[in-house]
């Protein structure tokens, strides 16, 4: 209705080639009526998102943070684990992107070294020299 205007009285088409206009600027404004309401409903859940990375990037680290930030039980965290535990904690990762991601290392890691070398991307013939 708020494109068109229907229902309040106006008149409609009867030629065809008026038909034919409209039948195209129902579809095409319907379509930007609705990408309006998605670039709204984005820009919600952006800043929601923004929000979010604020307060984790703010707030100190504690005893339970370094705990759970430290993934091979050491007793301290690296950088590494650092960032992974906050790309957690703000929702731009998961835990099964971190797996993934290590059995992709761990295949290429031939030697299990906890390196990727040159001779390793060699061997697996994952490069073309």
């Amino acid at each position: 209705m708020w494109v068109t205007t229907v229902g309040y009285g106006d008149r409609a088409f009867k030629t065809l080639p008026g038909r034919l206009f409209t039948s195209a600027w129902l579809l095409l404004s319907k379509l930007a009526v609705a990408r309006a309401f998605l670039y709204l409903a984005e820009a919600r859940v952006n800043k929601r998102h923004r929000r979010i990375a604020e307060w984790v990037l703010q707030r100190d680290i504690t005893i339970e943070d370094l705990l759970a930030a430290d993934i091979n039980n050491n007793g301290f965290i690296s950088k590494s684990e650092y960032v992974i535990y906050k790309l957690k904690e703000m929702g731009k990762i998961g835990e099964k992107d971190i797996l993934q991601i290590c059995d992709q290392f761990s295949k290429l890691d031939t030697n299990n070294s906890g390196k990727i070398t040159l001779p390793d991307l060699l061997l697996e013939n994952h490069w073309r020299i």
